[in-house]
């Protein structure tokens, strides 16, 4: 999936449909965008075009159930809180006690209303597991671009020079002081996607006719799965819809279906024009396709700098909501050692570099985290939270939408974990 970022809160003035378009464009567009030519190739070019657009409409309900799951939440808690005031044993006063009443409420928040601690647990594990392997794929990405420049230095030696400044950036404890690193990555982001997306079509002639194939059954689980990992969006639609006006909250499903609708046809002409343009030679990351070119700007080189530089900027801010919650974890003490925090957000980003070295492909990762967490958070846990919530109130209708849900994430996370493994294993 692309990159998943904290929407930023709707402040004053301006369009709310300008600032949380562009709150889902920033959070969907990421990194997983250079692996779906490679997935195109992989399942066929009408087989991925179904796909992406399946997934796309589940995930879409999936992720609008916790939406509703969040308000039901809400006034339940509104509920409790309006309580009588007893005058004395024998008469009640109608007046009612008002709290205040906080309506920030988390994806953990909705696990841990419908099923207690263990769905929270479940959640926060299936959140950062998730959110790490995003980062290892940053690294990925890095050291396979920089090791095919400097051909001097190996690929695990990239990625073991760029493990020292990482965690040095980790250490910025304040998250507003990362938020220019996020912007310079997301500039950096659209430029370089721009670019690809001009080579794509600059040379859809070359290959758009040889070796094509429009569907593969033996690719449909690694399709799948980077489906998922790309439209995975369960841990933040909550963020998502918190930042919009209130008055604007009555249409933000209605925003949100037709800008990922958007968002669907970018990735489906981004990874269909990747794959007619290379065709059977197209690799995992589209990226490493481009090519070198003489004049006075080498734009495949330009393109390769600017993700490199945008994914090294946005590995902090992704790894601050894992070490945040580590840390308020374990160091429960206010007077714990400084050398704690130390130890865990170094701890991090070497496990970082060591999935790295035990899974090195990037399309293997992709789909090793799609199939497993992401479908977790996107289909299984969205349909189990709203059965259980809505259980008094829910229809035939909706009982049964919910449980093609949870049987489509329970399906493709056997079969889409099961094909990761094995192409991992193989690797």
């Amino acid at each position: 999936m692309g990159h998943k970022v904290k929407a930023d809160p709707g402040g004053e003035g301006g369009d709310p449909r300008i600032r949380i378009v562009s709150n889902i464009f920033i959070s969907f567009l990421g990194a997983g965008v250079l692996g779906l030519p490679y997935a195109f190739k992989e399942s066929g070019l009408l087989e991925g075009a179904i796909v992406m657009t399946f997934v796309s409409i589940i995930s879409v309900k999936a992720m609008l159930l916790i939406v509703d799951a969040k308000y039901l939440i809400l006034a339940g808690r509104k509920r409790a809180q309006e309580l009588p005031l007893l005058k004395n044993e024998d008469s009640v006063e109608d007046g009612l006690i008002k709290e205040v009443i906080n309506d920030e409420i988390s994806y953990s928040d909705v696990g841990d209303a419908a099923f207690g601690h263990a769905g929270r647990l479940t959640i926060d594990t299936a959140l950062l597991v998730s959110q790490l392997g995003f980062c290892c794929a940053y690294l990925i990405f890095i050291s396979e671009t920089l090791s095919s420049y400097f051909t001097v230095i190996s690929k695990t030696q990239c990625l073991f020079l760029m493990l020292p400044p990482l965690f040095g950036l980790t250490l910025i404890k304040d998250l507003s002081q990362l938020a220019p690193f996020s912007l310079i990555g997301q500039i950096f982001n659209f430029l370089a996607f721009a670019v690809v997306f001009w080579f794509d079509f600059d040379h859809l002639h070359l290959a758009a006719n040889q070796h094509r194939k429009e569907f593969s059954l033996s690719g449909f689980p690694f399709f799948f799965a980077v489906a998922i990992y790309c439209f995975e969006g369960a841990g933040m639609i909550l963020s998502l819809e918190n930042s919009v006006d209130d008055g604007y909250k009555p249409n933000f499903k209605k925003t949100f279906i037709k800008t990922i609708a958007v968002v669907t046809f970018i990735y489906i002409s981004f990874g269909a024009s990747g794959y007619l343009s290379y065709g059977h030679e197209t690799k995992d990351i589209i990226t490493l396709n481009l090519p070198h070119v003489d004049g006075t700007i080498d734009f495949a080189t330009l393109v390769k700098v600017c993700l490199c530089f945008s994914l090294f900027c946005t590995y902090p801010v992704m790894i601050f909501p894992v070490s945040e919650l580590l840390e308020k974890k374990f160091l429960v003490s206010s007077s714990s050692s400084p050398v704690s925090g130390l130890l865990i957000r170094g701890g991090i980003v070497t496990m970082t570099g060591v999935v790295v070295k035990v899974v090195p492909r990037f399309a293997d990762l992709m789909a090793l985290i799609g199939a497993s967490c992401c479908t977790l958070l996107a289909f299984i846990i969205p349909a189990s939270c709203h059965l259980k919530l809505f259980s008094k109130e829910i229809t035939k209708k909706q009982i049964m939408i919910d449980y093609l849900i949870f049987g489509i994430g329970i399906i493709g996370a056997i079969l889409g974990t099961t094909d990761a493994l094995k192409k991992v294993i193989s690797s």
